[in-house]
């Protein structure tokens, strides 16, 4: 009685609640704003399923869906073949060498996730192997095995010896036994483990990025990359269509495991599971079919039109495999592997530095590229990152600067400063980004934004601990949205999400900081790997076609170093000066460098500044 009535306790239904609603709002906000008319996450303005439909004409969302069914699946059948004997074996012995074994198969579930994916990323590097859909399916193996032999070891640790006995008493043999006594016993451990993989292997983020090459994002990439450039209803989409997904194979696996379920219940589940195996071949060759060359792209999120590799797909009979990067560190990790299997990359300035320093880049045949000659514009050419261009050609560029509400904040400095003033406590937000902030600090106190000098470099740490307190937050993502909302009110910002952010409310203001600030140079450029040279020649060619590098400002907000486009853009695109400042603003600024041994420094002083 006492125990019934403690039970339904009020304050505990009410604690179970709140659990609950800790738990699954964050879940529940995300499904509504996947119908929100807006493209903001911070305004509702009316119910809509656009999102749903324009996933379907997503050519990027559909190919890393299908890359996901398509290693999930096939990760879930080897995981099974490996791990279902593995797991008879281990429950039918006990040994001290077993044992061992055990503890070897636990380490993959106990081992962080970075390390796994560092591990596997530097076997690979080490052995020359070119990162692939293999080299994703091996390493979802290693870490998904575990699962599945220590689910089917709890089986089977329960069968009934003596049935097993029974068989063999009336003539059956070892795989007679395995198929019609074990292995219909093990059905519930079987399914239960297989939809446990599959969901894992779906799911997979952190390793997946480390092992996977051109042509394999999945679609925790493909969503992780995009959400760079702010969370929009079609994100919530994606994650919704996941989530429903991850669910239903969690709920499948529970059922299995709890109830005693045949191979014969089990058959709708398994011909689902195949049938996630045929979608995604499917829709693999029905994209693929009549183009004889493909080309793999890697480049940043939102720096493309939606119309951009379509016609060049038709233009030239070729497959565009297009995989995104989120920073540049990725890009470079990625591509000094040496392994990726790209054709066409496009790295900010200081990264052509690096990959040409360490013989990751081909040379360019600039008599492939005419409009390289004839359309960009001088200004952007024979930079210090690469004097000749003889390994780079300029694509988009723009600049750190500060957006800001007009109707908040009234008068501001016209310099960094502002971004330190107290009567904006909790209204300013700093990219989350190491040399950005430095920049800043740097440039606030007269210093160059590439020091390499401790006290200048100690200086700046100092401002940025005094600034600190006055932070909403650190934000690379969605700093653009908290501008729109009002949330913030100054906001240290590329200039292409402010450009973008001005669109949506003209109460939103920019300025280029008069103490100077980081401008950057993104360039496509050719592996020296590359498997596809002349078709990468020719897409560059095409890149730098004024109609194709209008369209690129218009859908990105970033301006690109092409002059023969501007004909072809509005006046109030070229008199936005997030998107074209004025080129006296532009004298005081710099281009990001590689600071060599003081990127540690810099590292380690970051590093003390978030960690107070």
């Amino acid at each position: 009685m006492m125990a019934g009535s403690y039970v339904s306790h009020p304050k505990l239904s009410l604690f179970t609640l709140v659990i609950f609603a800790f738990l699954y709002l964050p879940l529940a906000v995300l499904l509504v704003f996947s119908f929100n008319e807006s493209r903001l996450m911070v305004d509702w303005q009316g119910f809509t399923t656009i999102w749903y439909r324009i996933l379907l004409q997503d050519q990027g969302l559909l190919d890393a869906l299908a890359n996901s069914l398509w290693v999930g699946l096939c990760t879930t059948v080897l995981s099974l073949l490996l791990g279902v004997p593995a797991g008879v074996g281990l429950a039918r012995r006990s040994s001290h060498r077993h044992i061992a074994f055990e503890v070897l198969l636990l380490l993959p579930l106990v081992v962080p996730e970075i390390i796994l994916a560092v591990a596997f990323a530097g076997l690979y590097g080490f052995a020359k192997l070119r990162l692939g859909f293999g080299t994703i399916l091996v390493t979802h193996v290693a870490f998904s095995l575990s699962y599945v032999v220590f689910m089917v070891r709890s089986r089977m640790a329960r069968l009934n010896p003596s049935l097993v006995e029974a068989a063999m008493d009336l003539g059956a043999g070892p795989c007679q036994v395995f198929f019609r006594v074990i292995l219909p016993f093990l059905a519930p451990a079987v399914l239960a483990s297989s939809l446990m993989v599959f969901t894992i292997s779906l799911d997979d983020y952190v390793i997946t990025s480390f092992v996977a090459g051109a042509g394999n994002t999945t679609l925790p990439l493909q969503i992780y990359s995009m959400a760079k450039e702010g969370l929009t209803p079609e994100i919530n989409a994606v994650c919704t269509l996941l989530m429903g997904v991850t669910v239903a194979m969690a709920l499948a696996a529970h059922w299995a495991q709890r109830a005693a379920v045949s191979w014969r219940k089990m058959a709708p589940v398994l011909l689902l599971i195949a049938a996630a195996a045929i979608v995604p071949l499917g829709w693999r060759r029905w994209t693929t079919a009549g183009h004889d060359q493909v080309l793999n792209l890697y480049i940043w999120s939102g720096y493309l039109a939606p119309d951009t590799l379509k016609v060049f797909e038709q233009r030239f009979q070729a497959r565009v495999q297009c995989d995104l990067y989120d920073s540049v560190e990725a890009m470079l990790a990625k591509l000094q592997s040496g392994n990726a299997g790209y054709d066409v990359v496009v790295p900010s300035d200081y990264a052509v530095q690096i990959l040409q320093r360490r013989g990751r880049l081909s040379p360019l045949n600039r008599s492939q590229i005419p409009n390289l000659e004839q359309n960009l514009d001088p200004q952007f050419l024979g930079r210090p990152f690469d004097p000749e261009n003889r390994y780079s050609v300029p694509y988009t560029w723009g600049a750190t600067g500060i957006g800001y509400r007009k109707d908040r904040v009234g008068t501001i400095p016209g310099g960094w400063e502002a971004l330190w003033e107290e009567r904006f406590r909790g209204k300013i937000v700093m990219l989350d980004d190491m040399r950005e902030n430095f920049g800043a600090a740097l440039k606030l106190s007269g210093f160059s934004i590439n020091s390499r000098n401790r006290a200048e470099l100690e200086a700046a740490k100092t401002l940025l601990e005094k600034q600190k307190p006055l932070l909403q937050a650190y934000n690379s993502s969605n700093f653009q949205e908290l501008l729109v909302s009002g949330d913030a009110w100054l906001v240290q910002g590329w200039n292409g999400q402010i450009a973008k952010a001005i669109r949506d409310n003209p109460a939103i203001g920019f300025l280029l900081p008069r103490q100077g600030t980081t401008v950057f140079i993104d360039s496509f450029c050719i592996p020296a790997n590359a498997a596809h040279k002349a078709l990468a020649h020719q897409f560059i060619n095409y890149m730098l076609e004024p109609e194709t590098a209008a369209a690129v400002v218009k859908a990105t907000g970033y301006n690109v170093a092409n002059r023969a486009a501007r004909p072809y853009l509005s006046k109030a695109l070229l008199n936005n000066p997030a998107l074209f400042p004025d080129s006296g603003s532009l004298e005081k600024c710099e281009m990001l460098q590689d600071i060599g041994e003081a990127t540690l420094l810099v590292d380690r002083l970051w590093t003390e500044v978030r960690s107070k």
